[in-house]
């Protein structure tokens, strides 16, 4: 019985593991009594040291006791005492190590008496020696008998360490032997494997031989075979070719039709890029060119070819069968769109029949052919001849039948003469009418094959009609549309100008109204005044969101992606909708799935805005208690973010409508709980514009939920965010406080709250802050430090922007949106790397980063002082010649502690100004002397008075004219048309708040300090800024709020006015520019303002209403640093001011 190769490998290897496993077993016996017996090597050793370290001991013990006696040393006392705990320590570790010997434990147990005995005698030796009471003869007795104890000792340790060293060397020899057979072992299974797997080798080697010598002799029956199968495949395709050309010229055409036919048809079989073919006329003299196939027929082409001619007549005057030419320059141009090319090879193939030439046949090649096409020519060149040959008989036939025809009419004017011939022309006539019917026929066959393609082409001739009038119908419709679109954003950019200009003004006075800094309103007044600014929000809420749908359908939104964190969106929408979920009483949950990546690659603001507007959603429809969840997961290929919540639900049939524009579930639904029905249509167009989707599923009074999904993309960067912590809340410090009468009873006039966490540097800066002369009070978490500011109403804050339970960024805002709390200066610490400019946009006055020095300190609180502290009095020039009205209103000034000077006339006020100094003026138009407007005009055109505020009071209304004559001054103005008396007095108390004071000369030394302070609102004091509008309500609201905030006003009411007014004033800091105006537009004066060089590092910030897609890039592609829309946000218009005055 013969193995197989596998079989003897696999025995090989079986037969190899064994001898392993055995010499293996072997080697760990032979290794294991080798460690025993060396192990019982190193324990006689150790017994034979034991042995010698007692007797060492006790001869420590003799030698320190013989010094104690000699020299009285204490140290030998001690030696003595340590030596003789020795011995017994050691005798007891000698005793275990000889329990497996009898022999030895029987001698310790003798030598154990005599070992104690010695011990003794030298303990009462050295007592008798201590009592000082030790004669001679006790000495003596003692000495001879310890030595007669020593002696014993030695004999005892002799015999048991010569005990000890004889088993030393019968145990030394076990160990020798035992290790050289252990490697005898070793040597020999090695070997033995080693035999094995050579012998497994040879066995292997030779038949893979044998396998490699049978695939060789497979590959060459594989590369016979595989020659086999290329010769059919190339006869294959021989035959098939040359079917294919058969049924090309099946039928009956006429030579020039099976010429043309025969030629396209072997180009296109054998890839030619061109080609000729000659026939032979009918007196053999010469052969014709009956078809050409891409070539350029210029004039050297011959159109007839005779055996005198050439190469071509020598090779029909020879009859060779194929001739392969090399292509010369220019020969056989073949034509293409782009121009002529000449082939690289050329075949001539002659067709014969009956020994005769009846055509030639050339064609051209860019490559050289396979061998295919030579024999394709071959085989179907011969049979093509045959079917020209046939051509020409019928061509012969039919022109014998007209010809006979032609013969039978004129036999027929002979018919009295050619009488004797009738019958044989009568059986010629039945044999022409048999041609004549076959040609009928196939004339009928033609004539109906061209009635088919007639039609046919009419059919094709009315559909390309068609087909024409519905691309222009379709081209009018989209021009149509794209018209309409235009129209559409046209009117929405105009529409929005339209509504954010008035919008602008009523927001920004409302916003004053309700702030009632000048406290001239009374609650319900200021009420008034809110709700008018929330509904002009709402309103421009409502703006935007159209515009968004409008900018959203129409394509004109881009996403923009990049790399967020998922963790940091989360607490993005939770910092958004935490608070108002607490108040509805609501659960708010906020999950990232296992699923869901670190990063998603997104456009932030657009999928933030979906998230918004359906969390949003979900919290109006939900009632307490109830929950919502945002949950962020993946799936293979898309990221899902589902909004539920435990809400109202939604009906079956209402699920799509709410997807639609200003369409909510039902008409009660908008009632109970408002809203425009925009922002899931906004949603659904974003998640369409992110090659996503919505899904809605929900049940009616149980809840619903939103999902949108949308693809997962990648970045090609790599980001690295922070690492969030999780949400843990924080137990709310609660802090035992007086009552709020008691504490501010005892407070001085400063008053310092400190929100701080962090117990140590909260102490350290509230005794800093008390040697400034302060009194302070320390809040550890941002809500105890709110409930403070609003009961207590300090003189100012210090916060801190890491708190346990709510972030100081969100402190803030809550302490600037509290009309109580707003006017109090706030200045933030942190420990982090925080944005100055966020701080300063959320309306702190300052930012320090920790830790903070005494000196910067001192500026804090120096800081603070100045914000909080009231101005001194002011001295206010009145000129009003109406004494009534002067003394009235000259009273009301005084008692807000300003100091008046009264003038009746004009006169009188240039010289109240030429001796008096004076802070500000309040001005009436009419006056008795001269026009208030001209008096404006000598006052301005001094130097010394061109910055003094003013105040316009009159009682008659101004023209268009005049008043922008007033506005156009280069300093604060605020204009008073004729209104009530309660309406001027508000006007006057806003002028009050104009008035700043001058920086202390404390705080100017302090900001030389190396610590970087922010300060907010001295960087307007003395700025200037040119203000760009035609629109007068505009110009009267920005100007009111900018003047407020410290700020000189340049006014222009269009572009060119603005491009004279900045070469004629000098300093000025920052333009406003509004883009839409008279004469000259903002977009064109700021290009010609760049031009000049002087004015290249000029901020200007471009403002707009209509908010429209690629507004922002025209803006600061024309020069503007940045841009601004309509209605102003105050806070951010002042933010972008400090940003531009800062760089």
């Amino acid at each position: 019985m013969r193995f197989s190769f596998q079989q003897q490998v696999f025995t090989g290897i079986i037969v190899s593991i064994i001898l392993v496993i055995i010499v293996g077993i072997t080697s760990y016996e032979a290794i294991l009594l080798q460690q025993e017996n060396a192990g019982w090597v190193d324990h006689t050793r150790e017994v034979i040291r034991s042995s010698s370290e007692v007797r060492n001991q006790v001869l420590t013990a003799e030698t320190n006791l013989r010094g104690y006696a000699l020299l009285n040393n204490h140290a030998f006392e001690n030696a003595h005492q340590k030596a003789s705990n020795n011995v017994l320590n050691q005798f007891s570790l000698l005793q275990k190590l000889v329990v497996d010997n009898p022999v030895q434990i029987a001698r310790l147990d003798s030598l154990a008496p005599v070992l104690h005995s010695r011990l003794n005698l030298m303990s009462q030796q050295l007592d008798l020696i201590k009592s000082g009471k030790n004669s001679l003869d006790s000495l003596k007795y003692m000495i001879a008998a310890g030595q007669k104890l020593s002696a014993q000792l030695t004999l005892y340790f002799d015999h048991i360490e010569g005990m000890e060293n004889n088993l030393l060397r019968i145990r030394e020899d076990q160990a020798l032997v035992s290790s050289s057979r252990a490697k005898q072992i070793i040597l020999g299974g090695t070997a033995v494997f080693m035999l094995v797997i050579f012998i497994l080798f040879y066995f292997i080697r030779k038949t893979y031989l044998a396998q490699v010598y049978s695939e060789g002799e497979a590959l060459k029956a594989n590369a016979e075979l595989e020659k086999l199968s290329i010769e059919d495949q190339r006869k294959n395709w021989i035959l098939s070719a040359a079917v294919e050309v058969s049924i090309s010229i099946r039928g009956e055409p006429t030579e020039a039709e099976l010429a043309k036919k025969f030629l396209h048809k072997m180009a296109k079989l054998t890839d030619a890029s061109g080609g000729l073919l000659y026939v032979v006329n009918r007196d053999a003299s010469a052969w014709e060119l009956a078809s050409s196939y891409a070539v350029d027929m210029r004039k050297d082409i011959p159109e007839f070819i005779s055996v005198n001619d050439g190469l071509f007549g020598q090779i029909i005057k020879d009859k060779q069968s194929l001739k392969k030419l090399e292509a010369a320059p220019g020969y056989l141009k073949v034509s293409t769109g782009l121009g002529n090319t000449t082939p690289e090879s050329v075949f001539v193939k002659t067709m014969i029949q009956e020994g005769k030439v009846i055509g030639l046949l050339e064609l051209g090649y860019l490559n050289k052919p396979d061998d295919n096409v030579i024999k394709l020519l071959e085989r179907v060149t011969d049979g093509v001849a045959i079917a020209f040959m046939a051509a020409r008989e019928r061509q012969l036939m039919k022109e014998l039948l007209d010809k006979t025809q032609l013969q039978a009419e004129e036999l027929e004017s002979q018919q009295e003469e050619l009488r004797v011939t009738n019958e044989e022309l009568t059986r010629q006539s039945s044999l022409l009418q048999v041609s004549e019917e076959e040609l009928r026929v196939q004339q009928e066959e033609l004539k109906q094959i061209n009635t088919e393609l007639e039609e046919k082409a009419f059919l094709l001739e009315e559909q390309k009609g068609t087909l024409e009038e519905a691309r222009d119908q379709i081209q009018i419709k989209a021009d149509e549309l794209e018209k309409t679109g235009r129209f559409k954003s046209e009117f929405l950019a105009n529409m929005s100008h339209e509504l954010r200009t008035p919008l602008n003004s009523i927001l920004i006075l409302s916003r004053i109204l309700s702030e009632n800094k000048a406290a001239r309103l009374s609650d319900e007044e200021q009420r008034y005044a809110a709700v008018i600014n929330n509904s002009g929000n709402d309103l421009l809420t409502l703006i935007n969101d159209i515009l968004d749908l409008a900018k959203v359908e129409s394509g004109k939104v881009e996403l923009h992606p990049e790399d967020i964190s998922t963790e940091l969106l989360l607490v993005e929408v939770r910092n958004t909708f935490q608070k108002i979920a607490e108040n509805k009483g609501l659960e708010l949950e906020m999950i990232k799935a296992d699923s869901c990546p670190a990063t998603l690659f997104v456009d932030h603001v657009r999928i933030l805005q979906v998230i918004r507007n359906l969390l949003s959603n979900a919290i109006k429809f939900t009632s307490a208690p109830g929950s919502v969840s945002l949950i962020i997961s993946q799936s293979e290929n898309q990221w899902h973010f589902e909004v539920s919540d435990t809400g109202i639900g939604i009906p079956n049939n209402k699920q799509k409508a709410i997807f639609e524009a200003f369409q909510q579930a039902d008409g009660s639904t908008s009632r109970k709980y408002g809203g425009t029905g925009l922002g899931l249509s906004i949603s659904r167009e974003l998640a369409i514009l992110f090659k996503g989707s919505i899904s809605l599923k929900s049940e009616v009074g149980k809840g619903s939920s939103f999902t949108l999904s949308i693809p997962v993309q990648t970045s090609n960067g790599n980001v690295d965010f922070p690492e969030i912590e999780p949400h843990v809340p924080v137990e709310e410090v609660k802090i035992k406080m007086p009552e709020p009468n008691k504490i501010v009873d005892n407070f001085k006039e400063n008053r310092l709250l400190l929100i701080e966490d962090d117990p140590i540097f909260a102490e350290d800066m509230a005794s800093k802050a008390r040697d400034s002369g302060f009194d302070v009070l320390i809040a550890s978490t941002g809500y105890s430090g709110l409930d403070m500011a609003k009961s207590f109403k300090p003189t100012a804050i210090i916060l801190d922007m890491h708190l346990p339970d709510i972030s100081g960024e969100e402190v803030l805002k809550e302490l600037k949106s509290d009309s109580k709390t707003s006017l109090i200066p706030v200045h933030t610490v942190s420990a982090g790397d925080e944005s100055i400019a966020q701080m300063l946009e959320e309306g702190a006055i300052g930012f320090m980063q920790k830790p903070v020095d005494k000196k910067s300190a001192e500026f804090i609180f120096n800081l603070l002082k100045l914000e909080g502290s009231n101005s001194e009095k002011k001295r206010i020039l009145l000129i009003e010649d109406d004494a009534y009205q002067s003394q009235y209103f000259g009273d009301f000034l005084e008692n807000n502690n300003l100091f008046v000077l009264y003038a009746y006339s004009g006169a009188e006020a240039l010289s109240l100004l030429s001796r008096e100094t004076v802070d500000g003026i309040i001005l009436d138009i009419r006056l008795s002397d001269m026009n208030g407007l001209n008096l404006l005009d000598q006052i301005k055109q001094d130097p010394k008075w061109a910055n003094l505020p003013v105040v316009v009071n009159t009682a008659e209304d101004l023209s268009q004219e005049d008043l922008s004559k007033v506005m156009r001054y280069s300093h604060p103005v605020v204009m008073k048309t004729r209104k009530s008396n309660e309406r001027l007095l508000d006007e006057v108390n806003l002028f009050l708040k104009k008035f700043q004071p001058k920086q202390a000369p404390s705080i100017q030394k302090a900001q030389q300090f190396s610590n970087p302070v922010v300060h907010a609102e001295r960087v307007f004091v003395g700025k200037k800024v040119l203000l760009a509008d035609d629109d007068m309500r505009n110009i009267f609201a920005l100007s009111a709020v900018l003047e407020e905030a410290g700020f000189a006003i340049v006014i222009a009411t269009n572009g060119r006015e603005a491009i004279e007014k900045l070469g004629e004033t000098k300093d000025i800091d920052l333009i406003l520019m509004d883009v839409m105006m008279p004469e000259m537009d903002g977009i064109e004066a700021t290009k010609l303002i760049r031009k000049e060089q002087k004015w290249n590092n000029l901020p200007i910030i471009a403002v707009t209403a209509k908010a429209m897609q690629g507004d922002r890039e025209l803006c600061l592609s024309a020069g503007a640093n940045d841009y601004i829309s309509k209605p102003v946000d105050i806070d951010k218009l002042l933010s972008l001011i400090k940003v531009w005055l800062h760089s």
